[in-house]
């Protein structure tokens, strides 16, 4: 809440926050997040799921890299699967589901 607070007084979720914020900041068009909430609280992850479906909405594309299948299907229009580094799947992630992804990365 204090605006002149150092970034490491705050929590894992606001320090997120500013991340993305410095790339607002510069225009970024598009927005690489890479397990943005590891080790974040369930509402310190809520949060940064609520910004980032602002940023979609406002035209910001994101690239949301995460081994949650779940936290997937609440950000994410397309899901890319990858396995070992290679893609086995780019999918409409309204025509599937966590457990048709999970049995993908199983198979793989």
């Amino acid at each position: 809440d204090d605006p002149d607070a150092p970034v490491t007084t705050l929590s894992g979720g606001e320090k997120q926050s500013v991340t993305i914020a410095r790339a607002m900041y510069f225009k970024a068009h598009v927005l690489i997040l890479d397990e943005p909430t590891n080790q974040l609280s369930v509402k310190e992850s809520k949060y940064v799921f609520d910004f980032v479906k602002s940023l979609k909405k406002q035209g910001v594309s994101n690239i949301f890299i995460t081994h949650n299948i779940y936290q997937v299907f609440q950000v994410a229009d397309r899901i890319m699967v990858l396995s070992h580094g290679r893609k086995i799947a780019d999918l409409d992630s309204k025509q599937t589901s966590p457990e048709d992804i999970s049995e993908m990365i199983l198979k793989s």
